[in-house]
């Protein structure tokens, strides 16, 4: 018996009407706005009902077998978000994804739409599988569906027309290329990034100099504390500041910064968290347009930016709704409150920080593929593999969304 793969439009109709989902449901009469629970996999309230939805549709497309497989909610969201950005008919009107109440998203048909046939809409023939013999009808069927589309194309009971055919395998490569480069930003299955830290004193650059992908600590210790799991980023004597009383206040500052700052990765966004008892203080701006200080938590990690918010803001940026470029240069002030009116220049010890795979997709931004990053302390690989796969704007925004995908599901 053959195995058919539904198409996902009628499929979620019915899934939306069976009311079987939680949270799944119409939003108006017309049954053109739908709503769908859409909660981070790193939230401490998950639940099983949560990717009840994206299970289905991986046991429905055939890309998961809930006898053989191991669950993998995270793929199985990725690729149903995926499959809806596939179609024409389909669109995002409102992310509430964030909502720390009820984070969902509402999602719109376009009933008069024709969007083109790609492959989601293909219904495939038989697999070599045996376990592909059992009944479609039964939700937990076994079956198992060759996912290479070039050995597929012979078996397609649906007539295309040649330059689909080429179109959805063309589509297939690119795929399969931003699925390797997006490999290297997510190799322990979360977002990686090395870092640019530049020190300052009263804006003269005394430093520069690359940390790793966990992150590091910011600390006037001139020997390495072989326990801490973070590098140190030492700052330096100001033995280069020709004004000897600056010079002077930028010591006693560094008398009490051996404890420092840490700053790192976790869980997709960069923190901080300072140490011993000088304060320190964030912007993402240099010339930030506020004097409300922003400190930097003592006794938890501090939140400073999140890399889901600048890829959704670069999007947004690409795609001409928005304005302003996004920012993601990281300002800290040490051993002084800012911002407070005053220059950057003016504070004694300043530290500028640039996570590097931002600078790389924000640089890609203006161009079609080549990005302008040719420092030698900077990892060309994903540069490089960037730069070959990358060749147009849509390409960069088709890049930029599985990225999004990436993050919205680790």
């Amino acid at each position: 018996m053959s195995f058919q793969k539904p198409r996902i439009i009628p499929w979620l109709e019915e899934q939306i009407n069976s009311q079987r989902y939680p949270g799944l449901k119409w939003r108006n009469l017309e049954q053109t706005l739908f709503e769908i629970p859409w909660k981070h996999g790193l939230r401490q309230d998950k639940c099983e009902d949560d990717v009840k939805i994206f299970e289905a549709w991986a046991i429905a497309s055939g890309s998961y077998n809930p006898i053989t497989d191991t669950a993998n909610p995270a793929v199985w969201k990725r690729n149903f978000r995926s499959a809806l950005n596939r179609k024409s008919e389909i669109r995002v009107v409102k992310d509430n994804s964030s909502d720390s109440v009820n984070p969902h998203k509402i999602y719109e048909f376009n009933r008069g739409a024709s969007g083109n046939i790609t492959p989601e809409d293909l219904y495939c023939g038989e697999s070599s599988s045996p376990s592909s013999q059992l009944p479609f009808s039964s939700p937990r069927s076994q079956f198992t569906v060759d996912r290479n589309l070039s050995q597929n194309i012979n078996q397609m009971q649906i007539s295309v027309s040649e330059d689909e055919q080429v179109r959805g395998s063309s589509q297939e490569v690119v795929d399969d290329s931003h699925q390797h480069v997006l490999d290297q930003f997510f190799p322990n299955n979360t977002f990686e990034t090395q870092f640019e830290v530049k020190i300052y004193y009263r804006g003269t650059l005394v430093k520069k100099s690359l940390a790793n992908s966990r992150g590091f600590h910011l600390t006037s210790r001139q020997l390495t504390n072989q326990e801490n799991y973070l590098e140190d980023v030492t700052l330096p004597s100001p033995s280069m500041i020709s004004d000897l009383k600056v010079a002077a206040e930028i010591n006693k500052l560094l008398q009490n910064l051996e404890q420092g700052t840490l700053v790192e990765v976790q869980n997709g966004a960069i923190c901080a968290k300072r140490q011993g008892k000088c304060r320190s203080f964030w912007s993402m701006t240099e010339t930030p347009t506020t004097d409300q200080p922003s400190p930097i938590n003592k006794e938890a990690y501090s939140e400073l930016y999140n890399c889901q918010q600048f890829v959704k803001e670069l999007i947004e940026f690409i795609d001409h709704k928005r304005q302003e470029s996004p920012q993601y240069d990281i300002w800290i002030c040490l051993g002084e409150i800012w911002p407070d009116g005053r220059q950057w220049k003016k504070k004694l010890i300043m530290v500028q920080i640039t996570p590097i795979s931002m600078q790389l997709l924000h640089e890609l931004s203006y161009s079609t593929g080549a990005s302008s990053l040719r420092s030698n302390e900077i990892n060309l690989q994903i540069s490089d593999s960037l730069s070959s796969s990358l060749r147009s704007t849509s390409d960069i925004l088709s890049f930029l969304k599985e990225f999004e995908e990436r993050m919205d599901c680790a």
